[in-house]
C-alpha cells in the first residue's frame, strides 16, 4: 500500500464518467425502503466492518467508520458525526496524507471528518479494507451503493489508479 500513499491522485476530467458507475450493489427506491434492505442486507451478510462515505450514508445508516465533509449536495448541514480524525482533502484530488489516516481510522472503527470532498475516499477505503467489509456510499437521487470487499473489487480500483494523474 505504501507506493500508492506516496503520491497525490489527482482525478482527470475524462475519468468522471467512469467513477460514476455502480459500484457494488445498488440499492434504490423510497428513503424507507432502502434503510430496510440495507439492514437486511447487513444482518444477513455480517460483515466484520461497514464503512460509509458521504453525510447522507454516515447520518442515516448504521457503520463502524464514517468518512463524511457536512454537506449533503453542496450544502452544509448542522448535525454532524462526532469524529476522531479530520483531513484535508480538495475535491478531485486524493491527498497521499489521507492514506495512513483512513487507514488507521478502519482499524480502530473511529470517524473522519473531511475537509474538502470526501467523495474519491471510497478507492483508498476499498483498498486498505480487509475481506468481510462492506463499503456503502450515495447514489445521488436513486440511493446507495454496497461494495464487498474482495481481491476482483481490490484490482479495479488498482488499474482504476493508473490512470490518475500523480504528483
Amino acid at each position: 500500500m505504501a507506493i500508492i500513499s506516496e503520491k497525490n491522485y489527482i482525478l482527470p476530467p475524462g475519468l468522471k464518467k467512469e467513477l460514476r458507475k455502480i459500484w457494488g450493489f445498488p440499492i434504490f427506491g423510497r428513503k424507507e425502503e432502502i434503510a430496510q434492505k440495507y439492514e437486511n442486507l447487513i444482518k444477513k451478510k455480517k460483515y466484520q466492518t461497514i464503512i460509509s462515505i458521504g453525510d447522507c450514508c454516515s447520518l442515516n445508516l448504521y457503520s463502524d467508520v464514517k468518512i463524511f465533509d457536512g454537506r449533503i449536495r453542496r450544502k452544509k448541514i448542522k448535525n454532524i458525526p462526532r469524529f476522531h480524525f479530520k483531513v484535508k482533502n480538495p475535491p478531485g484530488l486524493i491527498k497521499k496524507e489521507v492514506w495512513p489516516k483512513i487507514e488507521k481510522a478502519i482499524k480502530e472503527k473511529k470517524n473522519i471528518f473531511v475537509e474538502g470532498e470526501e467523495d474519491l475516499l471510497v478507492m483508498p477505503a476499498i483498498l486498505l479494507s480487509k475481506k468481510n467489509t462492506a463499503i456503502v456510499y450515495g447514489f445521488p437521487q436513486k440511493g446507495i451503493c454496497l461494495i464487498e470487499i474482495s481481491p476482483s473489487i481490490k484490482k479495479e480500483i488498482r488499474e482504476l489508479f493508473k490512470k490518475f494523474w500523480t504528483n
